[in-house]
């Protein structure tokens, strides 16, 4: 990944990772389930890293998908401060460059997604 694009895909990152929260707090204020109230309350006292663990206990699956992308956004972010972005998490290759220029989160190359995916169909 050249270095030059970094900066762009930080910048979706971040905006994402900014909707994100805006879309979880919203999808848990609109619900009026106590429990929901609490864990909004929980959200907004914690930094943004704890959310999914906070929220594995409310998992509607609209809320799970929210979580998942939440952990992938906030893992791209983390690896780019690493300097191991742009690298597949199985087998380490780069990860090819339109790829993440669709998804700046992605995690796979598309070999690895591939059979991913196969595996989750098994």
């Amino acid at each position: 990944m050249p270095q030059s694009l970094t900066p762009l895909l930080r910048s979706r990152l971040l905006s994402e990772l900014e909707l994100l929260q805006q879309d979880i707090l919203h999808y848990l204020a609109a619900d009026h389930v106590a429990e929901y109230q609490q864990l909004h309350q929980q959200l907004q006292k914690h930094p943004t890293t704890h959310w999914p663990d906070l929220m594995k206990k409310w998992q509607t699956p609209e809320l799970q998908e929210k979580s998942q992308r939440l952990e992938l956004v906030q893992a791209a972010l983390s690896q780019m401060d690493m300097g191991l972005y742009g690298l597949c998490s199985d087998c380490e290759c780069r990860i090819e460059r339109q790829l993440l220029m669709n998804d700046p989160a992605r995690q796979r190359c598309a070999a690895c997604e591939t059979v991913y995916h196969e595996q989750l169909a098994e």
